[in-house]
């Protein structure tokens, strides 16, 4: 008990935290319980790496020449290199060695042959999406992203009507549904039908668990827990790696990536409800009694007289997201979160996708290191916001990402091996961007209030998904244009955001805000 005097003594305003302590044996049951049942919610969003992976293709042999003559001989005689659409126009149910048509014409492949090296079977070779049908693997990437869009602005809303336990399981439960339901689909059209669900349900889990678990802890333990979260995005990252190299059928990668969430069932009688919303609700009956259970499993005894108190103004009403723009002081931070959003998630994916692959062929190797590189920005984050609060740490990284993009402009071009002074200098951006996109989670979640604030996170992370989706075309212009265009685009926003960041205020060490 003498403990957590300290942070009861910063708690006293939070009734909660002034009864449980910032962060206690209870807590972090729940919160470890719930993180590693999300886990598995990574693979479903990363998997693309290995299901849509490029694959050498070339037109098919001959029935007559298949067991005859090398894949290799056969491109040669036939006039196609990898990824070829075309293929000698020949008989060849009567060609010997030797034989060559002076008059034949090359014609479009009507089936092709991959490369099994690597992936036993690709949604590329499953679905023939090549050729003239290669663009179909980027309108499944970009599909996915438009359900993700949907889903992270609903069941944010949902979350804050019903609970944050009722929403995250039966997501859980859907996540693994939908990927058994993919692993199966015949065909393309079915395929993306599944992709879609999966994707509609799968992002909403990230702002359930965030919310839910934040709402557990007080103190120095919102940066440490908040900023933690991040570890399970690599977790996830890592651990998807060994899955893809020992399954390397993709359906079979779909099929028991998915399997493990069906356990999530156990939940509802493995955590409780997140106290903290139950009493923004009003159900302060409800909230008391999983508080006097956490205090027990805590080993702190309770007042013989302690309740709660209601937290709800009176003539309560239902809030909903516009009430978010209903007062000055809110309407103010919740455009500037949007666009940071909006910023962060533009300038990630846009320099993920821009940054070139890791030297080498073993993409198993090159999706290892991309994960392990996220883990020294996210251990930074932590650090640093437990010294310095949350303001300036975020608009000094937004502000120093947009300042190292734009000096690549600086860097002459050509004259050092690959460009490594330039490769150096958007690595920085890269990490800068990484660190303020795991910081923003942690601002968000304690600048929107409780009875909004999943709601809040869900609609910011809604907006920053159309980031993400417009990303691959910033990176077109530099290609049909000029080189510098992303460079100035991607960096001028993010000084931008920076600069619109310094007037949000600071939130370290003070409790969460309840209501509006």
């Amino acid at each position: 008990m003498s403990s957590k005097d300290g942070d009861k003594m910063k708690a006293e305003q939070d009734q909660i935290l002034a009864t449980l302590g910032n962060i206690g044996p209870w807590q972090w049951r729940n919160i470890i319980i719930t993180a590693v049942f999300c886990i598995p919610c990574c693979w479903h969003i990363l998997c693309m790496t290995f299901m849509n992976a490029s694959v050498d293709s070339w037109c098919s042999r001959p029935q007559n020449l298949m067991q005859t003559i090398s894949v290799e001989e056969w491109k040669r005689i036939s006039q196609q290199e990898n990824g070829s659409c075309l293929v000698l126009d020949q008989d060849w149910s009567s060609w010997v060695p030797g034989q060559v048509n002076q008059d034949a014409k090359m014609v479009d492949c009507e089936e092709w042959e991959f490369d099994t090296s690597q992936f036993s079977s690709t949604i590329t070779s499953d679905f023939g999406l090549v050729c003239s049908k290669e663009y179909l693997k980027s309108i499944a990437q970009t599909l996915y992203f438009v359900g993700m869009i949907f889903g992270v602005f609903t069941f944010g809303v949902l979350a804050d009507i019903y609970g944050r336990k009722k929403v995250l399981i039966p997501l859980l439960l859907g996540s693994a549904v939908s990927g058994i339901i993919t692993s199966q689909m015949p065909t393309y059209e079915t395929f993306i039908f599944g992709r879609l669900l999966n994707a509609f349900g799968v992002i909403g889990i990230f702002e359930c668990y965030f919310t839910y678990m934040l709402e557990f802890v007080g103190g120095k333990w919102n940066t440490f827990i908040g900023g933690g979260v991040e570890y399970i995005w690599v977790c996830g990252w890592l651990s998807l790696a060994g899955l893809a190299y020992a399954f390397r059928d993709w359906r079979d990668l779909m099929l028991y990536s998915s399997i493990p969430s069906l356990l999530s069932v156990v939940l509802y009688w493995l955590i409780p409800e997140s106290p903290r919303w139950l009493l923004s609700m009003g159900r302060i009956e409800e909230a008391e009694g999983i508080v006097r259970s956490a205090a027990e499993f805590n080993k702190i005894t309770l007042p013989v007289d302690w309740k709660l108190r209601s937290v709800q103004k009176e003539k309560a009403r239902r809030t909903n997201l516009l009430d978010m723009f209903r007062y000055p002081n809110m309407r103010m931070k919740t455009l500037i979160l949007y666009y940071n959003w909006f910023v962060n998630s533009f300038a990630y994916y846009g320099l993920t996708m821009n940054m070139g692959a890791l030297g080498g062929s073993d993409v198993y190797l090159n999706f290892t290191i991309s994960g392990l590189l996220e883990i020294p920005a996210y251990t930074a984050a932590i650090v640093l916001l437990s010294y310095f609060g949350r303001r300036v740490p975020y608009f000094s990284s937004m502000l120093l990402c947009g300042a190292s993009l734009l000096s690549i402009m600086l860097v002459p071009r050509g004259v050092y091996t690959d460009d490594w002074p330039a490769t150096a200098v958007a690595l920085l951006g890269k990490m800068c961007i990484t660190f303020s996109w795991a910081v923003l989670f942690i601002y968000s979640a304690e600048l929107f209030p409780t009875e909004i604030r999943t709601s809040g996170i869900g609609s910011a992370s809604f907006i920053g998904r159309f980031g993400g989706i417009l990303a691959p075309w910033v990176g077109l212009l530099g290609k049909t244009y000029h080189p510098y265009i992303p460079a100035i685009i991607f960096g001028g926003n993010a000084l931008l955001a920076g600069l619109l960041a310094v007037w949000l205020p600071e939130t370290h060490g003070r409790d969460l805000p309840y209501t509006i």
